[in-house]
């Protein structure tokens, strides 16, 4: 399997085999399990609903269950490993109360469960860092929610995704400028509009993971109040990303004019990154490749190896001896 940096720049790659996977099984959602790298993908999922979708969608990060998830919703469990053990817990918690569970996974516990219960499930490459693996979950988990009924994008925007995905020099050339700005902060700010909050907390969470660097999010319009009013002292980041849709709605106007004017004004370097595409799908994968490349590109500079996460193995083997 290539190096991480190998599997990020095979997204176009990667995304044209998801769309293929077989999925085995079937049938409707309204609750998304996963963690980490695989959590992204019901934000993501979450964001691309909220104009498309007449039923609410959740996302759950832990082992826990809502109290009223029960037989008449439909679970969608995501874990690329399929051993990650709040997903598994969640996942089997939801089969408890008699809710139709799907699994997108490469194997693991989630994946023996899958099968040994007959559940919907798409058995993804194995092969990979979870965090480079988000295409991959992400299109495979779009065509599970298709299979059971719910259409949450359409396939000319799918097609627009992956045309972006295939422009690797372009995200490349965005990217090392990015991270040649960002580095020069210990804890560097990402800004974006509630539309794309999900993306905002995705370069963070690259950043952390691939970098291992320090950041925060702010997202528009709760930022504007609470976090701007910490920009009036001189206790606050020197470096900014505004992640910018680069539409007409009045969330781009104030992150393009009042917060880039506000962090100016407080003396920080702000850069704008102007999403690519005219579907959500199409900006949040942009995005997404371009934070991924933009991270590998930082760790590169500060001299870090972007490939193991140790303190994520060290608490998978507390929470593993916590839960015994």
């Amino acid at each position: 399997m290539a190096s991480l940096e190998g599997q990020v720049k095979g997204w176009y790659e990667q995304s044209v085999r998801a769309l293929s996977l077989p999925i085995e099984g079937a049938q409707r959602a309204s609750l998304l399990l996963g963690m980490g790298g695989s959590g992204i993908v019901g934000d993501y999922v979450k964001a691309m609903c909220v104009d498309r979708l007449d039923v609410p969608v959740f996302v759950v990060k832990e082992a826990r269950l809502p109290r009223w998830v029960k037989g008449d919703s439909l679970v969608v469990a995501i874990s690329y490993s399929g051993n990650t053990l709040e997903t598994v817990a969640a996942a089997r918690e939801a089969l408890a109360r008699g809710a139709l569970t799907c699994v997108v996974s490469s194997g693991g516990r989630l994946m023996e469960l899958a099968e040994s219960r007959g559940l919907p499930r798409v058995r993804l490459e194995g092969g990979y860092a979870p965090r480079a693996a988000l295409p991959m979950m992400l299109y495979s988990c779009l065509r599970m929610l298709r299979e059971v009924g719910i259409e949450v994008v359409e396939p000319s925007e799918v097609e627009e995704s992956l045309e972006l995905l295939r422009d690797v020099e372009g995200s490349l050339s965005e990217a090392s400028a990015i991270a040649r700005s960002l580095v020069e902060d210990r804890t560097p700010v990402i800004v974006a509009d509630a539309r794309y909050e999900a993306l905002a907390w995705r370069f963070k969470s690259d950043l952390n993971e691939n970098a291992k660097m320090s950041a925060k999010c702010e997202v528009v319009p709760e930022s504007m109040h609470n976090d701007v009013v910490g920009y009036e002292g001189d206790r606050h980041p020197s470096r900014a990303l505004i992640l910018s849709a680069g539409d007409d709605h009045p969330y781009t106007r104030i992150v393009e004019g009042f917060v880039r004017e506000a962090l100016e004004e407080a003396g920080v370097e702000v850069r704008l990154l102007r999403l690519k595409g005219s579907s959500m799908l199409a900006k949040l994968m942009y995005g997404s490749h371009v934070s991924s490349l933009a991270s590998i590109e930082a760790a590169r500079l500060l001299g870090m190896d972007p490939e193991p996460t140790r303190n994520i193995s060290r608490y998978k083997r507390a929470l593993e001896q916590a839960l015994r």
